[in-house]
């Protein structure tokens, strides 16, 4: 790798970035070191100095308009992103004297709507795995907490068994911001037979305080997360875009449509704005827990007299 890029990423790693993002600053800077005809691989920086000192604005929005042949505004804008992280970078470390991209504006890009499950597909999808298998309670337990407690995946497969209060229907999710999460009665009683029966048989390491362990008796990953919401979603007959973050969506749409506030959203998520101060999710609204638990109630019994009918 070019050792100004190698250098750059070394630095975002240093700020905590998360992985996914520098991996997809890396794929931009190398689309770009293509389009200046430098090869990524050259240990030299000297040629790719040489081309980005010569940089001007023209040449940047050159560079944008190649690209918006083939990308949408969304990722125009992820791209512009790296090509100014990547030039403040080399400004400040002294390497080059003024960044071409510093008056280069983002294009607008307008939110789009969040892939989401049906109330059926929902309950279709924690159906799908066998309660008399570790591994289906161990799925079908984190598909409950996924959707009801409306848990990022990374928060998921970051839960430990002391982050639960089962008698209390709540759990601890360790983020930036500590918060309590409500859970649904039916997700505290398959976390209770999962724990009984089947967790403890996987364990590579006993004294492992994971919740959820793979197939290797070590904490799940993403990658292993994915191949399994796949595969039910398969079993399930869902016929929507499937991916991880779809439970999530599907909950939040499902409450807003069933009267909860924006504003309990967004604490219930662990979307915090920056001055906030309060280390736990609190709510406004003074009936919300019993409108969650009813919305939750009431998906499961309106599936189940539509099958019957």
């Amino acid at each position: 790798m070019q050792p100004l890029v190698s250098e750059f990423l070394d630095t975002l790693q240093s700020k905590k970035y998360a992985p996914n993002s520098i991996q997809s600053h890396r794929l931009d800077l190398h689309r770009f070191l293509r389009w200046l005809e430098i090869d990524e691989e050259e240990s030299d920086s000297q040629k790719l100095l040489v081309k980005l000192r010569k940089l001007n604005r023209q040449d940047i929005e050159s560079y944008l308009s190649f690209l918006s042949e083939s990308y949408k505004p969304r990722t125009l804008a992820r791209h512009i992103s790296s090509l100014k992280l990547f030039l403040n970078h080399l400004e400040l470390s002294g390497l080059i004297k003024n960044s071409p991209a510093h008056q280069i504006p983002f294009p607008a890009v307008l939110p789009e709507a969040p892939e989401i499950l049906s109330p059926e597909e929902v309950v279709a999808l924690l159906e799908v795995p066998s309660l008399e298998h570790y591994l289906g309670l161990r799925d079908r337990a984190m598909l409950e907490l996924l959707y009801s407690s409306g848990l990022k995946v990374k928060e998921l497969l970051g839960l430990d068994v002391e982050d639960l209060f089962l008698d209390l229907e709540f759990l601890k999710v360790r983020s930036k911001r500590e918060r309590m999460v409500p859970m649904t009665s039916k997700a505290v009683e398959v976390l209770r037979t999962y724990l009984e029966k089947a967790r403890e048989q996987r364990l590579l390491n006993p004294e492992d305080k994971c919740l959820f362990p793979s197939r290797n008796g070590i904490r799940m990953g993403r990658v292993g997360f994915w191949a399994m919401i796949k595969k039910h979603a398969l079993r399930a007959g869902v016929t929507s875009r499937i991916n991880p973050r779809i439970l999530r969506h599907s909950f939040a749409v499902h409450l807003l449509q069933n009267g909860i506030d924006l504003s309990d959203i967004k604490d219930l998520f662990g979307y915090v704005s920056l001055d906030a101060t309060l280390q736990y999710a609190h709510v406004n609204r003074p009936d919300f827990f019993e409108v969650y638990h009813e919305l939750i109630r009431g998906e499961r019994k309106h599936t189940e007299q539509s099958s019957i009918t």
